[in-house]
């Protein structure tokens, strides 16, 4: 079976599991144990070798599942669940296999080709399965083939047993023991057994003591001091070397100071003796030279190494699992390792490269590596460079005074570092007469092709794109210029995956070969945001022209602070129904004894009316003086009949109470429940209960999409003669007699979101520009940019179709009509 065959295979299994959302019952403390023999059993070098399996996800962090192998199988498990945390040797000497449910952006580019190679391209959000296997001594990696064969058959094997009521909770330390599956048989048809037994205490062979011949102790000083010595792993290591990486750490007690900080691969101990030794001997960072009265490991196979020659000697050696200022200075490291890792590494360092002529026009691969070639001299330079550091730079682009650690804490890492690198090399100058780094990199000289590349980068000015659309199979991302017309198509993969329709970028496109390339320039923001950017920008003196783009590149990083802003701004004003009360939707059940008297009684209520056409019952009172809108029906709730239920809608917690009173005082009706959910609630944001089983979309034929594409054609065509608030009551058509009104409506219909729904629904803008007379600027402010395509001519829009109110929504929600758009 080929890699893409196992892997697709895995998922499904991955998917099945997930259904089943054993983490409801199975907590961090419970196991089960997994034995796979005969010619089921893929690794034949591990052979019947028993696993120790523990459901994730019961305490809300990462769901998935985890197989322990090995002699320190239990070891590794309760270590896990102990409060002092993987101590020095558990993650070294750990031996495991399994996955959890990650964001695929968080997934590494070799991970998540994987995923694309089966045939999946997720959102930047999405969660996936992330594969993960850690061999003792080793660092982790993805799952070889014969490993993924190991995890599907489990897999299986547990959904199986579930399925057949016979997976049940258990600790180690229960009387009964755990449940163990017995997988048998052939691969492709496995046969599972249950069983409840105890799973045999396994202990991981006893440290011998090694005695290299240097450690030698004899004429040394003694020091009245304690020394803290450890070993923790830490996240690095060297190419090619699949070792894990530990530091051995030596520091006094009683002043901090660290006396000696060095690596050793795989938790050689012989080594890490020696470096200890060493340190006694006045090897170490401070030179200090002699024994210390006491030494606390960390690491407690340090510890039984080194007691027999250390306590002769004289030293109290003693072990603890947890030395608070060891694991500070470890925090330390970790964090400065972290920030350095997430920078740069060491495929970043850029090389003279030989290169054997231009790639061919539509070669997009061979574009696509000359340009990360030249995108690693960027980061050589964010790197050492001092001007990107200096606080002159940092205020120049985030328009704050804070430095630039501060935003490289920022949750958004990952998109400043390449933003305000770009317009470090290309744009910044320390004063008029400086160059830019790119005007120095092309007078010291690059190879052709990073030449060509730079170039068109310089050439390329920054603008405020809107996202149109976005293929991830193809790799492409549709953008539409706002603040100068046009549009163009990128290739961008990882984009294309992560990115939404009707989301605003701040970016520079630049032609290469026969494509188009991408380089950040500010932050990506959402659909709501894009006409406020626009004043924003047109406020801080921007100037919308390929020259004034250029001068004011500096100020797209103003956006960084500007989105924070504005989304604190919206949380505070916040969304309100008719009566001032925040908006927050309830729906609330009630059981009812006799549901036809009910509904009779609700009828007799003066504020209650009936629906026919939806069939429900809608509680409604006349609008107020204060108001704005005295004379008029506001609708307060809906209610349905659902069986003997009598579903309650409101949107907000004051209706849902004074509703729920009056309810409750009708004979036979009895509170159930209520659920409680936000207007913006996300998709990601929801409890994962719902989001891992969602209903399936009803079908959308291309005839129902059609007729929704020109139902909203004809609404933006009618919108062009409404008043509009934003307009000072003048209709679209109104303004565009003005230079100032025209330019302001452009903006307007630019920035439009296009509507949300299962199927690619977009605002007909060009149709609009058309009829304002407007496209003919639009134009030649492109200057040479590829143009969208035209929507359906006004001429063509055929009458909008009834859609009926039980029906399902067009817009491919799941939901019926009334329910959805129909509101």
């Amino acid at each position: 079976m080929e890699y893409k065959d196992i892997i697709c295979k895995v998922l499904e299994a991955a998917g099945d599991f997930n259904s089943r959302k054993l983490w409801r019952r199975f907590s961090n403390s419970d196991c089960f144990g997994v034995k796979i023999t005969g010619p089921a059993c893929p690794d034949a070098s591990r052979g019947d070798e028993p696993m120790l399996g523990a459901v994730l996800g019961n305490a809300g962090e990462e769901y998935g599942l985890s197989l322990f192998r090995g002699p320190g199988a239990v070891g590794s498990f309760t270590a896990l669940l102990a409060s002092d945390g993987l101590v020095d040797d558990v993650l070294e000497d750990m031996d495991m296999l399994g996955f959890t449910m990650q964001a695929f952006g968080e997934l590494l580019p070799d991970d998540q080709a994987q995923l694309r190679e089966a045939g999946l391209h997720p959102r930047y959000d999405e969660q996936v399965p992330y594969f993960l296997a850690k061999p003792p001594g080793r660092r982790p990696r993805p799952l070889g083939k014969s490993e993924m064969q190991v995890l599907h058959l489990v897999l299986q094997g547990v959904v199986e047993a579930d399925k057949k009521k016979l997976l049940r909770p258990g600790r180690l330390e229960y009387e009964d023991g755990i449940c163990v599956l017995t997988i048998s048989g052939e691969a492709a048809a496995p046969h599972v057994a249950v069983a409840r037994e105890q799973w045999p205490e396994q202990k991981s062979p006893k440290t011998i003591p090694l005695l290299p011949e240097s450690l030698e102790f004899r004429g040394l000083p003694r020091l009245g001091a304690t020394w803290l010595v450890g070993m923790p792993t830490v996240p690095a290591g060297i190419e090619g070397d699949e070792r894990t990486m530990r530091m051995v750490l030596v520091v006094d007690e009683a002043s901090e100071f660290v006396l000696e900080g060095k690596p050793v691969l795989g938790g050689d101990l012989r080594e890490a003796m020696k470096i200890v030794a060493a340190t006694f001997r006045g090897g170490g960072l401070g030179g200090r030279k002699g024994l210390p009265e006491r030494i606390i490991f960390s690491s407690r196979k340090l510890f039984d190494a080194m007691t027999p020659t250390l306590e002769p000697a004289g030293v109290k050696c003693v072990y603890e699992p947890m030395v608070p200022k060891l694991q500070e200075l470890v925090a330390d490291l970790v964090g400065h390792l972290d920030r350095g890792f997430s920078l740069f590494d060491e495929n970043t360092k850029s090389g003279n490269e030989p290169e054997a002529g231009n790639p061919a026009p539509d070669d997009l691969k061979g574009w696509k590596e000359a340009d990360l070639r030249l995108m690693r001299r960027f980061a050589e330079h964010f790197q050492s460079g001092r001007r990107l550091w200096s606080s002159r730079a940092v205020k120049r682009y985030f328009n704050e005074d804070e430095g630039l650690d501060f935003y490289l804490k920022d949750p958004r890492q990952r998109g400043i570092i390449p933003a305000y690198t770009a317009w470090g090399v290309l744009d910044y100058r320390p004063n008029r007469t400086s160059k830019t780094h790119a005007e120095k990199m092309l007078a010291k000289g690059l190879p052709k092709t990073e030449e060509i590349l730079l170039r068109a980068r310089m050439e390329a000015c920054p603008t405020l794109y809107r996202v149109a659309g976005h293929n991830p199979k193809a790799g492409t991302v549709e953008l539409e210029d706002v603040l100068m017309g046009g549009a163009v198509t990128v290739y961008d993969q990882m984009m294309s995956e992560n990115i939404e329709n009707s989301l605003f970028l701040a970016a520079r496109v630049f032609p290469v070969g026969r494509f188009h390339f991408l380089e950040p320039a500010g932050p990506l923001f959402g659909a709501m945001m894009g006409l406020d950017a626009v004043e924003f920008l047109r406020g801080a003196g921007m100037d919308f022209t390929p020259e004034g783009l250029h001068w004011d590149a500096h100020k797209f990083g103003w956006l960084w602070q500007w989105t924070d802003r504005w989304r604190d701004r919206q949380k505070l004003k916040g969304l309100r129904n008719t009566d001032g009360e925040e908006f927050l939707w309830h729906i609330a059940s009630f059981s009812l004894t006799n549901p036809d008297q009910t509904r009779q009684m609700l009828m007799r209520r003066g504020d209650i009316d009936f629906d026919e056409e939806a069939d429900e019952l809608v509680w409604s009172k006349e609008a107020g003086r204060g108001s704005g809108m005295p004379g008029q029906t506001v609708t307060l709730g809906r209610i349905e009949f659902v069986g003997d239920e009598l579903v309650l809608t409101v949107n907000s917690a004051e209706r849902f109470t004074r509703a729920r009173q009056w309810l409750e005082k009708l004979p036979g009706v009895v509170f159930s429940n209520v659920r409680t959910r936000r207007w913006d609630e996300a998709e990601k944001d929801r409890p994962m209960d719902e989001r891992i089983s969602q209903p399936e979309p009803v079908e959308m034929t291309p005839e129902l999409a059609a007729g929704l594409q020109e139902m909203m054609d004809r609404h933006y065509i009618e919108w062009i003669d409404t008043p509009l608030p934003a307009l000072g009551g003048k209709t679209p058509r109104q303004a565009c007699r003005t230079e100032a009104g025209r330019r302001q409506v452009t903006m307007l219909i630019r920035t439009m979101p296009d509507p949300m729904g299962q199927i690619p629904v977009q605002v007909p803008r060009e149709a609009m520009l058309s009829e304002l007379g407007l496209e003919k600027e639009s134009s030649l402010k492109s200057s040479g940019r590829q143009k969208p395509q035209p929507s359906i001519p006004i001429q063509e829009i055929s009458p909008k179709r009834k859609v009926p109110r039980n029906a399902p929504c067009p817009c491919g929600s799941g939901r019926k009509y009334k329910k959805c758009c129909g509101r």
